[in-house]
């Protein structure tokens, strides 16, 4: 039987959310604070990629029914690829024998354009899967033309199964050898290779196509070829490429210039120290667990990139088959909570990691947590933008399995199956506000919460502001020209809010809009201030509308802007108040007052 707590939950998520009311280990160090010194490396995505972004084994007939159910059942979604299958759909995996081939199977995909002019319509950008190499075995004439041009850096046999059509992608037996067959990989550090591989390319690009899947490697010059040739045939780039490749290569700071990254291919289940799930040897020993530390241990390199994705529960889900309803729930949780979101999973999993083939408590948890991420653009884009600017990650590890989102919001994920608490160590130096009930606690201490499936355990700081907009189905179909400041009381604070077009690399020359923000309170008073925008981009509007909601901000009794006093709603322990279109080269001053 269901707990009171777990049959109630998606009631009180929205209630903690929303004003239910009507408007009138081990140990890794503690990060708090960071020297903030410009990384110029850092190159950001499209903000298209903030949002979700899908990947699935589909034909066109498929793809198409996939995302109009993601639609009808209201999730966001930015992006769709097609992953390796694209290449040879009608051989189901069974051995890449069309592995490039630079025509794919059409037969599967028989109007690709009509499929990605569709996508456009949805504002869903459109991705396929790619890789360093070019199998002889049915590709025997394109192997030969660049054999031919000497644009092979290396030819081996590969003689495992996959690659010679005796197993699909990971459910079977990796060991069995044959003869094999050989594969060229292509010379990326070759200018000439470079621009002969994308001359073979473009026309899925003409057709569509915006970015790149990576797969086989993480090599850095394979990965700014990649990622240059999304930048210069992308559909809809405007120059701003994208990519996802391997969670490696980051041997040099080069890496950070060719976004993004994903951490590899995972296993479904809690951790690789108590598996309750075989999986094929080959795999990486990754699980949900150790997948979570590739983000907070400070030991490793995977840290330190800006753009990290994640399988969103877990790639391969093992040799039975099993999906764990659970688990699943845990990562979505976390999942929303990192840079991007990506639900993936290979082709044997028959859920494809889509809530809505989940459960009914999977497909609630996911709408409201994809929801919540939407809503949180503003926010989160501030700080893909301040990873440059300061040179510090939105991802801040305070401690193993926990990490600061920004510098406002604390994520401690639930990572044991079973668990309905969690405890969370608190950083020093501030008062921290427990996100679904409200509770504050003095930082420095490790507390324990309650985390029913479902619950994220999150703390925001006192004195924090978080900009949100309003819900849009895509990051592009969405505004700030709205914007909601959660103010959480208690303390002082400032946010800086950083905007660009999105699209264009017109950023790296300056061109941003910034917005500081700041609350300051005493016993009886407190001031909002929206200081005037800094700088601007193309396309920017110059008027903004506002809603304030102050968190815990007591017995108000009178608040006033220019001398005039503004209506207010008090929804339980916070107070809510509208200011219509401003100018954004004006400074908007908020004056608070309460009793004792």
């Amino acid at each position: 039987m269901k707990t009171f707590v777990e049959k109630t939950w998606i009631i009180f998520l929205t209630a903690a959310v929303f004003c239910a009311c009507s408007p009138s280990g081990k140990k890794s160090p503690e990060i708090l604070v960071q020297n903030t010194v410009a990384d110029t490396n850092v190159i950001l995505p499209p903000a298209w990629a903030f949002g979700l972004v899908y990947g699935a084994y589909t034909n066109q007939e498929q793809s198409i029914e996939l995302i109009n159910k993601i639609i009808e059942h209201d999730y966001p979604i930015d992006a769709f690829w097609i992953d390796s299958w694209f290449w040879d759909w009608q051989n189901q995996g069974q051995g890449p024998k069309k592995y490039m081939d630079f025509v794919a199977d059409t037969i599967s995909y028989p109007d690709m354009k009509g499929m990605w002019d569709y996508m456009q319509e949805q504002n869903i950008k459109a991705g396929i899967w790619m890789w360093d190499a070019i199998m002889q075995t049915g590709n025997e004439a394109e192997y030969e033309d660049f054999k031919s041009k000497g644009f092979f850096k290396a030819e081996k046999i590969r003689t495992d199964g996959w690659h010679n059509g005796l197993r699909t992608t990971i459910i079977g037996d990796n060991s069995q050898k044959v003869r094999g067959t050989w594969c060229g990989d292509i010379d990326f550090t070759n200018p000439e290779a470079t621009a002969y591989f994308q001359q073979k390319v473009k026309h899925f690009f003409d057709k569509g196509a915006d970015f790149i899947k990576l797969d086989k490697t993480d090599a850095i010059p394979v990965c700014k070829a990649m990622f240059e040739t999304t930048q210069k045939l992308g559909k809809e780039s405007r120059g701003r490429g994208f990519i996802l490749s391997h969670s490696h290569g980051v041997e040099t700071e080069e890496f950070k210039r060719y976004p993004g990254k994903w951490t590899d291919d995972t296993r479904s289940d809690w951790t690789v120290e108590d598996p309750k799930h075989e999986f094929s040897p080959w795999l990486p020993r990754v699980a949900f667990k150790e997948n979570l530390a590739m983000y907070t241990d400070t030991s490793r390199h995977f840290h330190q990139i800006p753009f990290l994705s994640n399988d969103l529960g877990g790639f391969a889900v093992g040799l039975d088959g099993q999906i764990d309803e659970e688990l699943y729930i845990r990562w979505v949780e976390f999942a929303h909570f990192v840079p991007l979101t990506t639900p993936f999973s290979q082709p044997e999993n028959p859920s494809g990691n889509i809530a809505f083939n989940i459960s009914e408590r999977a497909d609630s948890v996911f709408r409201f947590y994809s929801h919540l991420k939407m809503q949180l653009f503003p926010y989160i884009y501030s700080y893909a933008h301040l990873a440059r600017l300061e040179g510090v990650n939105i991802i801040r590890p305070t401690r193993l399995y926990e990490y600061l989102f920004g510098n406002e919001l604390l994520v401690a994920p639930v990572y044991e199956q079973g668990a309905r608490t969690r405890e969370v160590y608190l950083p020093a130096g501030a008062k921290w506000t427990h996100y679904w009930s409200r509770q504050t606690f003095e930082g420095g201490q490790s507390v324990a919460v309650e985390a029913p499936p479902g619950q994220i355990p999150l703390f925001v700081k006192q004195g924090a502001i978080v900009p949100k907009r309003a819900y849009a189905r895509s990051i592009e179909a969405g505004t700030n020209d709205w914007l909601e400041l959660d103010i959480f009381t208690g303390d002082n604070g400032t946010f800086r809010l950083v905007e660009d077009d999105g699209a264009s690399n017109d950023y790296l020359e300056g061109m941003l809009a910034q917005t500081t923000l700041s609350y300051t309170e005493s016993d009886k008073k407190a001031t909002l201030t929206i200081h005037p925008v800094e700088g601007s981009f193309s396309g920017m509007n110059q008027l903004r509308s506002w809603r304030i909601v102050l968190h815990g901000a007591g017995n108000v009794n009178r608040i006033q802007y220019k001398g005039k006093s503004i209506d207010f709603t008090v929804c339980s322990s916070s107070v809510q108040f509208e200011l219509p279109e401003q100018n954004k080269h004006e400074t908007i001053e908020i004056n608070i007052s309460k009793d004792r």
